[in-house]
């Protein structure tokens, strides 16, 4: 899985299923992630101050779905981690937005 693309909600979900050990990457502010989110999300808020030096514990060698609210810093997000170094990333298009529209499992704390 060493790529880095922008898939559909329901490629990523397909993916989730597939490879259960992917890692998912949240990176809206952590109110948003509180509220609702993909189920075994991680949270790294993309504006926040600590934002770099999560990035930097992150396993370089494991493939990453990440999102965040409509797609666009994912795909900002996922073009860092390619030169960074990671393996592989996957963006959800459209981000939670089109994730929550296609009617998606959630987490609601």
């Amino acid at each position: 899985m060493s790529q880095f693309i922008t898939i559909s909600p329901q490629e990523a979900l397909q993916l989730i299923k597939k490879h259960p050990e992917i890692s998912i990457l949240d990176i809206r502010p952590q109110e948003d992630y509180k509220k609702e989110h993909i189920p075994k999300a991680e949270n790294i808020d993309y504006d926040g101050h600590q934002f770099q030096r999560k990035v930097e514990k992150l396993d370089k060698n494991q493939p990453y779905i990440i999102y965040c609210k409509s797609g666009v810093r994912g795909g900002y997000f996922m073009d860092k981690m390619r030169e960074s170094g990671f393996i592989g990333a996957f963006n959800i298009q459209g981000g939670f937005i089109a994730w929550k529209i296609s009617k998606l499992p959630l987490n609601t704390e």
